[in-house]
């Protein structure tokens, strides 16, 4: 039957109530029914296998079975910091990097970035998140940051070994081989905007320990470049 999220708040014991727009869907799109199965996620690895007990006029309630951890998480913590887009080609790439198993994104605001979004559009992604991970049944929600200037992204950016700053002017395969060489657990991408860092900024990264790599012989846009970067990250650990 799926995948539907929950809060933690949500879950008393062995019971689980479930509301709003996963009770509208479970009740009146699938017609679920007393005793019909429904696995339950929160987003932190954790799946509730659960059976209906009650349908109610504005909630179900739903009853732990057994509680399971999903094996189909990669093994590694891949945080892609990105110059937000345009329109929703930001979606985008927050729907597939979570499907492809992304850990955690960061918006960051550049001296070339053309959209600085709000905690709507920020909310908005979250829910994007959240269904690109029940339709891939992953049971680890990402993390959606909120924006961080450049600077700023740069001094959180400590909190990771591994640090890698898409830039054109870089030879092929330097992830690969970094990531055959350290073994890190968590690894961290930075991906400008269109128009690309400024040579400064690429140099404020380095000094931060940032290693430049290219992703490749054409130019892509940011959204692509993310899910590139993504890739050859999770490929290689």
């Amino acid at each position: 039957m799926g995948y539907f999220f929950i809060k933690e708040r949500d879950i008393d014991g062995d019971t689980i109530t479930i509301k709003g727009k996963e009770f509208r869907h479970i009740k009146d799109v699938l017609r679920a029914k007393r005793n019909d199965p429904l696995t339950l996620i929160t987003g932190d690895g954790t799946e509730y296998h659960t059976v209906i007990t009650r349908a109610g006029a504005n909630s179900l309630s739903a009853r732990i079975i057994k509680r399971t951890r999903k094996g189909n998480e990669v093994g590694i913590f891949v945080s892609i910091g990105i110059a937000p887009p345009k329109g929703k080609r930001m979606e985008w790439f927050v729907e597939k990097a979570t499907e492809l198993g992304v850990s955690e994104i960061v918006p960051v605001i550049t001296k070339r970035s053309v959209v600085s979004p709000g905690d709507a559009r920020i909310d908005r992604w979250r829910r994007v998140a959240i269904a690109a991970v029940k339709q891939s049944e992953r049971s680890v929600l990402p993390i959606i940051q909120q924006v961080q200037p450049y600077e700023e992204f740069l001094k959180t950016s400590r909190a990771y070994p591994l640090r890698f700053i898409a830039h054109k002017k870089q030879r092929e395969g330097i992830i690969e081989e970094t990531l055959e060489k350290k073994k890190p657990t968590r690894v961290l991408a930075l991906v400008g905007p269109e128009g690309g860092f400024e040579e400064g900024e690429v140099e404020e990264a380095k000094v931060q320990g940032f290693i430049p790599v290219t992703l490749g012989p054409t130019k892509l846009r940011t959204e692509t470049a993310g899910v590139v970067v993504l890739v050859r990250i999770l490929a290689a650990a």
